[in-house]
């Protein structure tokens, strides 16, 4: 029998409000030939837009109530947050099933995917693997092989220099960068194509979502193929070409994003506000800790010289040490805002009671966020806030934030856990410790582009992220199983490819039990990836 063959690209963050306006200036000619004879439409993320929940459904067909993941942070059941890894995803994801399908996979720099899990094939850890002189690869002799042929491996550029460097000299350095990683990511994925047979491509480039959070605001005015967004872009449709010139027609290819993009100009600092209404209780900051923490923020390289003084604890520890638990009633935690209640229940430390104080405080938060006026502008600046139990469903609903806040469109929320900035509102800029603008944030709507046979071209379709797992599954002629959130997308599909291949489902134990003993990372490591969700705007 001759088995399906299928390639995912995805381009963290793309959205067609980039897309469409470099396409008609002739910059995506790959992009715009798989549009052109494909079908494509809007992919819509989870809430919140954000890349751990979003990747992680993805790849299990599963809403994050059932696989466990809702942000960067992650809470235990004790009531305890570390920063989380691919370990934390509970439910098997689609390669762990298509590798038991005995299909053979590559799976290149896909978020959550630290430490790597044995498949059948090859798997490149993402974003969460915290160094690159260890374990990053299954099998672990791919590493070797990638120093060997390419002489080096990165999964990122970082948004600041050794030196404190103006952000309009350090920005083309750090856009040459990416185009850079977007190449070495192209030529290693182009390897495993050319070296070893594959059923199953993904791989994920990055660089477009990092170039729009420091370039967002180009985009309120249209992004050119010669601005950073742009050259990005089209570094990212160069690689495209080059991996499209590997397949055979046979394939079936996939392009998609996590979420989308769109730029935005004024913060809302959720933690500074908590404060301000009496929700959150800090002490005070020693003024020498608080001042070493500055410096090393704007220059990390001197909190090494200074021996890590003052900075010995990662900065989830010094926050939850800031907190005066016996006062506080609710606390935000991970990025896009989400607030937590301080139960009993829940936590430790906790002083509010499920029944009875729980409801109506939950009631009261949300009648105060949704009044919040900017006050230089008069604008609305929280627009919606969910219940926890209102967008999810499933065993894990427990450990998700108890309010998810959905601000304006121009509104980017901040939870500063270092609590610098001591306003609630303020204009979008740059953070402290980067070389760059941050004037980018996601969106719900991302991308998806597919080509093939089974595929009737034509756009202004929709989908939701859940759907492109139970997909895939059933395009590799693999029954889709009945826990899987997502559906096929058979409306995407030809009459006559549904027709001769009816839907096959199966009843098969979701949780992945080999990660129910999750993997944190140890002291060093959660100082590393906390410097890089930092530099990248989504935790402090």
């Amino acid at each position: 029998m001759n088995v399906q063959k299928i390639a995912v690209i995805g381009w963290d963050g793309a959205t067609f409000d980039v897309i469409f306006p470099l396409i008609r200036k002739g910059a995506l000619p790959n992009l715009q030939r798989l549009i052109s004879n494909g079908a494509w439409g809007k992919l819509v993320s989870t809430l919140h837009p954000l890349t751990p929940p979003a990747w992680a459904s993805f790849m299990t067909g599963m809403n994050p109530g059932k696989h466990g993941v809702f942000d960067f942070i992650g809470m235990e059941k004790g009531g305890q947050f570390r920063v989380i890894n691919g370990k934390a995803i509970k439910a098997k994801t689609l390669w762990a099933r298509l590798s038991e399908a005995g299909r053979r996979v590559a799976v290149i720099n896909v978020p959550m995917t630290y430490p790597p899990e044995p498949v059948n094939g090859f798997l490149i850890a993402g974003m969460d693997a915290p160094r690159w002189d260890y374990a990053f690869t299954y099998p672990p002799e791919l590493a070797e092989e990638l120093y060997k042929y390419f002489g080096t491996y990165r999964v990122g550029v970082p948004p600041r220099g050794w030196i404190l460097t103006p952000v309009k000299h350090f920005t083309p350095h750090y856009i040459k960068q990416l185009c850079e990683l977007v190449y070495l990511r192209s030529r290693v994925t182009c390897y495993l194509l050319e070296h070893y047979p594959i059923d199953f491509l993904m791989v994920v480039f990055t660089a477009t979502d990092r170039a729009q959070h420091a370039l967002g605001h180009l985009m309120a005015n249209g992004v050119s193929p010669d601005d950073g967004i742009g050259q990005v872009y089209k570094a990212c449709d160069d690689a495209l070409g080059s991996i499209l010139e590997r397949l055979d027609e046979d394939w079936i290819v996939f392009l998609m994003s996590d979420h989308g993009a769109c730029p935005y100009n004024r913060v809302f600092e959720l933690s500074t506000w908590l404060v301000k209404q009496g929700w959150l209780h800090l002490r005070p900051e020693h003024q020498l800790q608080k001042l070493i923490r500055s410096i090393s923020l704007v220059y990390y390289p001197l909190s090494k010289l200074l021996g890590g003084v003052g900075l010995k604890k990662t900065t989830l520890e010094r926050f939850f040490e800031q907190i005066i638990w016996e006062k506080t009633r609710a606390f935000a935690l991970g990025a896009f805002g989400s607030i937590y209640i301080n139960t009993t229940e829940r936590f430790p430390k906790g002083v509010v009671k499920l029944k009875g104080e729980y409801q109506a405080i939950c009631e009261q938060i949300t009648e105060e966020l949704l009044s919040i006026r900017d006050p230089d502008t008069g604008e609305t600046v929280v627009q919606a806030v969910y219940r926890a139990d209102e967008i999810y469903h499933g065993p894990y609903v427990s450990l998700a934030p108890d309010l998810l806040i959905e601000t304006a469109s121009n509104y980017f929320v901040r939870n500063n856990l270092d609590h610098c900035e001591g306003q609630i509102i303020y204009p979008a800029g740059r953070y402290q410790g980067r070389s760059l603008m941050h004037t980018g944030k996601h969106s719900l709507e991302g991308i998806l582009i597919a080509i093939g046979t089974p595929f009737a071209p034509g756009g202004n379709r929709h989908a939701y992220i859940m759907d492109v797992a139970p997909t895939i599954l059933y395009l590799s002629g693999l029954p889709i199983p009945s826990e899987m959130d997502g559906k096929p997308l058979l409306d995407w599909l030809t009459p006559d490819y549904r027709q001769s291949h009816p839907v096959q489902w199966c009843v098969s134990r979701s949780l992945d039990e080999s990660k129910l003993d999750n993997s944190f990372y140890n002291q060093q490591e959660d100082e590393i990836i906390e410097a890089r969700l930092r530099d990248l705007g989504y935790i402090g």
